[in-house]
């Protein structure tokens, strides 16, 4: 018979495979570690595998709770319908004793179900919650939970324990060191100033406008004699050459060739200013100081984890909102005064000096 009670601390008996979904982006896999690390503590002799996408799935290397990475590729290899399926039936051979859902969607669910995992976790939410052994039935309102909560309290149901808030995520040394061979060949100097910059974002409502970007670089080239590093995906080279071409001091711009490359190459920074985008989260879990910009998303629920960064948005009658709707114009984001964000760098500058 199918739990249906949220009973917290269920020890589920006979775990040796746990496979965890996490199909979306690299702050929702980063916010999901310590969920993980529960899960760990809790069945420490199972193997833990994670299904992830193929752009996140390096956030995991180096984890010490993660034993395989199974790689889903739903906009490539496994595309086709026949692909899929085929993909399915090889999870199901895997005979996972638990498979946690904790990305909330259809298609979590559904493979949660043909794995044929005798315990299925996941949120009473979307499309196939019904195939779902054990069930979290609690709504989350917006500006209220953050993420790493949400996941705690899913995997709450079969573990004891209250765990940590932290992030996990490690760098290999040569990878410490491959960014300071970069820094190197950028005349960077052991000791400079070093202020990483990353102006993108998942989508157009998230992204602080490029010359409030470049007036911030100069600020803080001329208060701190800073060094600029403006870092940009593979996709943003207008961009970041739109904030240089604006700014009046000099910045060295940069495309990490990877996810792994740019966490390596913000490890080495004094401090971090982003958007809320996944760049934001590597900061965090990497404890960098960090200056997250937010516009309509729900601040509360993503803020980066880490007691080194400071959120700075500009507070709207309009919130909590449908951003993909906005009737004016974005308006939280993109008239964010630079002022504002400039009085939070300084306080985080002055912070991480003490």
């Amino acid at each position: 018979m199918q739990n249906r009670i949220s009973v917290n601390g269920e020890i589920l008996p006979d775990i040796g495979r746990i496979l965890i979904i996490r199909t979306d982006g690299i702050g929702d896999l980063l916010n999901s570690t310590p969920a993980i690390a529960l899960l760990r503590q809790n069945y420490p002799s199972a193997e833990i595998t994670v299904l992830a996408r193929p752009l996140n799935a390096s956030v995991l290397i180096g984890n010490p709770d993660v034993d395989r990475v199974i790689v889903f590729d739903r906009q490539g290899e496994h595309r086709q319908v026949s692909a899929q399926i085929q993909f399915y039936h090889s999870l199901r051979r895997e005979k996972f004793h638990l498979v946690v859902a904790m990305q909330t969607a259809t298609l979590p669910h559904l493979i949660a179900f043909l794995s044929g995992a005798s315990y299925r976790l996941g949120r009473y939410q979307k499309r196939f919650k019904s195939t779902l052994t054990h069930v979290w039935r609690g709504k989350y309102r917006k500006g209220e939970t953050h993420e790493v909560d949400r996941n705690l309290a899913l995997v709450k149901l079969v573990c004891k324990g209250e765990g940590t808030r932290n992030l996990v995520f490690n760098l290999l040394p040569e990878e410490i060191s491959d960014a300071e061979t970069h820094l190197t060949s950028w005349r960077v100097e052991k000791g400079s100033f070093l202020i990483g910059i990353h102006p993108g974002g998942s989508s157009h409502d998230k992204r602080w406008p490029e010359k409030q970007y470049a007036e911030l670089a100069d600020k803080l080239v001329q208060q701190y004699n800073a060094t600029i590093l403006l870092l940009h995906g593979p996709d943003e080279k207008e961009l970041a050459q739109n904030i240089q071409n604006t700014m009046q001091s000099k910045a060295i711009i940069y495309a990490p060739k990877s996810i792994r490359e740019l966490a390596a190459l913000l490890s080495r920074c004094s401090m971090v200013v982003c958007n809320d985008s996944g760049p934001m989260h590597l900061a965090a879990a990497l404890d960098i100081p960090t200056v997250a910009i937010f516009g309509p998303t729900d601040h509360v629920a993503w803020r980066p984890m880490s007691e080194n960064a400071s959120v700075v948005r500009r507070d709207m009658p309009c919130w909590p909102c449908s951003a993909h709707k906005c009737k004016i114009g974005w308006e939280c984001t993109k008239k964010l005064p630079v002022e504002t964000v400039w009085n939070t760098a300084t306080a985080v500058v002055e912070a991480s000096q003490k």
